[in-house]
């Protein structure tokens, strides 16, 4: 895109939403394939061994080469990404023209706690992936539970202050319904595959049944799938919209993720 005079950057946003959405999908995808094709017999056994024909998360992207690198290597580098994001959407609710009246300071900080929890989710998803359980099973244990816990607070809280800001109503061609709708789906599919998920793990440990783990695998693919696609939203939020930095001669600083209109 041609630059202005004072503008270091401008990169049209949707490009940074394909980046998160792609890099992680891709990695799980990659991953559970190779999995299944080079080390099927080992990602598939189970501690009581019984029939099993799906690779857990852990075992499909931690235990075996190449697999654990490429989860590592694209799951990195879609890390730097989501902080962009983290801060591009808190921007984006806090400057609705639509905002509510009553109750601004609380709406302000709300908005920076959403920011902050999602940092941290992001940041223990980056600890997730470089901590596998077979290296350090505790730690790896705690990184999940405070990710997918993050993860699920922050869902529910962004897509509340997305109503509440007032930028449910403000996009133009009902693409801020649609943003919603998809929000409502892709949070209360985490929610439940999160719930599936723990049942049907216990179930699997108290009666090891064939085919539960299988189920199992299937829930957790499911919930890193739809916390991609929660994220994706902001395909919506941001339509036709640009990254821009920009940075003044005479003072020598930047204006931070400010969003222009492509035109």
């Amino acid at each position: 895109m041609a630059l202005g005079d004072e503008e270091v950057l401008s990169l049209p946003f949707r490009y940074i939403v394909y980046a998160v959405a792609a890099l992680p999908s891709s990695a799980l995808f990659l991953c559970i394939l190779c999995a299944l094709l080079l080390h099927y017999e080992e990602a598939t056994t189970t501690h009581c061994g019984v029939e099993n024909w799906l690779p857990s998360v852990s075992a499909a992207v931690s235990s075996f080469a190449p697999e654990k690198y490429i989860w590592r290597v694209l799951v990195g580098l879609h890390g730097g990404p989501r902080f962009i994001l983290a801060f591009a959407n808190m921007n984006f609710l806090l400057s609705s023209p639509l905002q509510p009246l009553q109750g601004t300071t609380m709406f302000k900080a709300l908005c920076k706690i959403a920011c902050g929890i999602h940092i941290i989710e992001n940041v223990f998803l980056l600890l997730l992936t470089a901590i596998s359980s077979n290296e350090n099973h505790d730690a790896h244990k705690v990184c999940f539970g405070i990710f997918g816990g993050a993860a699920l607070i922050y869902m529910i809280l962004s897509t509340w202050l997305y109503t509440h800001s007032g930028r449910r109503r403000a996009l133009s061609s009902n693409i801020g319904e649609k943003s919603f709708e998809y929000k409502c789906l892709a949070g209360g599919i985490s929610f439940m595959s999160m719930i599936l998920a723990g049942y049907l793990y216990y179930r699997h440990n108290v009666y090891c049944e064939p085919g539960v783990y299988t189920l199992f695998a299937l829930a957790e693919y499911s919930i890193i799938l739809s916390n991609i696609a929660f994220h994706s939203t902001l395909y919506y939020d941001f339509h036709g919209k640009s990254l821009t930095i920009g940075a003044s001669s005479n003072s020598f600083q930047y204006t931070l993720l400010p969003m222009h209109k492509n035109t």
